[in-house]
Formats: structure tokens, C-alpha cells, sequence
């Protein structure tokens, strides 16, 4: 079975044989059209920290002082991405309380079409499926203030899906990945966001996408959902049957 992911996985780390770079940076495909169009619509109003190359069992096995020295001195550091959609896999945040030990977690649970954490379609009988995002925390009473989300962000392969009702902030011309901004519903008992939204297949998918982007009968692809306020991110499985 051929799997389609978010994007490519052609990716470089800096070289650390000299320590003359300090910041890489880059602007992304968006970054470079808006630049393009001279009409002042590029501006850097805000950026984001990841941590998304350290391995924090260092820590676990080394403890915090040693652990620390290792990662600071060892860790790899990745190049800077074009693709926005590839970066910043894991958010690094500022809480307002320095001594919250817990996050919440995001859940899909309660979806329709879900098993696992695989959402199933069908080309002639489930060309829909709802999905209820929903930020959970476990051995705690509330979830931290500064972690609540009131909007997520959903990345989806514009090829095979969209979401219903709903226009795509931007596709990435390349990847052809979508994203779409969806708002909270409401909050839990627990003050964690809740939102849905309606998952649907793209018309027009015949046997030749079946044969160039799958195996023949089944698409396999991925769907990601971030908090915009939290930096919490889910990926869940989507199959597509002929």
C-alpha cells in the first residue's frame, strides 16, 4: 500500500563543523508570494519556537545538568524549511504558571468513520466523515490557562479532501496541502477546546488517481490538526477505498 504523506521528506541539517551560523532562516513558499506581489501584504508580525530535533530521554538517562550540557552541545539542528507545513512539528510555549508539570493532549475521539486512529472513506458510499477535535489532560482537574485553544488549524491534501462549507486559507502549490482555520465550539468541564467539522472527499477521483496516488483500490493519506494557541498537534490516518 502506497502511503501519502504531508509533504517530502527532503530535509538537511546545519553544519555545526564551524559555529559561525546562528539563525537560519528562510521565508516559506507563502512568505515568497506575498513577497511577490509589492502590494504590502508581507509582513512578520509574529514567529515561533519548535523543539523538534532534542531527545529529552537525555535528560531521563543522564539527568538535568549533564543531559542538558549533551543536547545543547550534540543535538542536530535542522535547516531552516520553505514548506511551512513540514516545520515546527512541536511548539515550544510561554505559559503564564512556570510551574504547570502537565499539557493537555488533542483527541479525535467520537469521530464517525474512526477506528483507531484511521478515519475511512469510500469512493460510491462514505464520501463524508464528521470529526470532534477535542484537548483532554489526564490526572489533572483543568487544563492550564494559555493552553486553551480557540481556533485550530488543519492541514489536509487538497488531492483527495476538503472540508465541507469551508474556503482553504491557502494551498501549497507543491504539496498540494490545504489549510483551513476551524473555531472552537465550545470548552469541556475541563476548560479544553471542542470543534468539528465535516471531512469530505474531492469529486472527480477516478481510477487513474487510485492507480497513480494508491495501490489500485486504496489512497492512504494524512490529516494534521494544531492548536493555534496551544501548539498541540494530531496526525490521524484517512484511507480511501474504490
Amino acid at each position: 500500500m502506497q502511503k501519502v504523506y504531508l509533504g517530502s521528506d527532503s530535509m538537511g541539517f546545519l553544519d555545526h563543523s564551524t559555529n559561525n551560523i546562528i539563525i537560519d532562516a528562510v521565508l516559506t513558499d507563502t512568505g515568497r508570494r506575498k513577497m511577490a506581489d509589492n502590494n504590502g501584504s508581507f509582513k512578520v508580525a509574529f514567529f515561533s519556537l519548535a523543539d523538534d530535533e532534542v531527545d529529552y530521554t537525555i535528560i531521563q538517562k543522564f539527568g538535568r545538568t549533564v543531559g542538558k550540557e549533551k543536547i545543547t552541545k550534540n543535538t542536530p539542528v535542522f535547516e531552516a524549511q520553505t514548506q511551512g507545513n513540514l516545520a515546527l512539528k512541536n511548539r515550544l510555549l510561554t505559559l503564564p504558571d512556570p510551574t504547570i508539570i502537565r499539557l493537555p493532549t488533542l483527541s479525535i475521539a467520537g469521530s464517525t468513520g474512526l477506528t483507531g486512529n484511521t478515519v475511512a472513506f469510500t469512493r460510491n458510499n462514505t464520501t463524508t466523515n464528521t470529526l470532534q477535535v477535542e484537548q483532554r489532560i489526564d490526572s489533572e482537574t483543568r487544563i492550564p490557562d494559555g493552553t486553551s485553544d480557540v481556533m485550530f488549524s488543519v492541514f489536509v491534501p487538497d488531492r483527495f479532501l476538503t472540508i465541507q462549507n469551508k474556503a482553504a486559507l491557502q494551498v501549497e502549490p507543491n504539496t498540494r496541502i490545504a489549510s483551513y482555520n476551524i473555531v472552537r465550539g465550545s470548552t469541556t468541564e475541563k476548560n479544553g477546546a471542542s470543534a468539528s467539522f465535516v471531512l469530505q472527499l474531492q469529486p472527480g477521483l477516478d481510477d487513474t488517481m487510485f492507480n497513480v496516488y494508491g495501490d489500485g483500490t486504496t489512497i492512504s493519506t494524512v490529516v494534521a490538526i494544531v492548536g493555534d494557541q496551544s501548539g498541540l498537534r494530531k496526525e490521524f490516518s484517512v484511507t480511501i477505498t474504490k
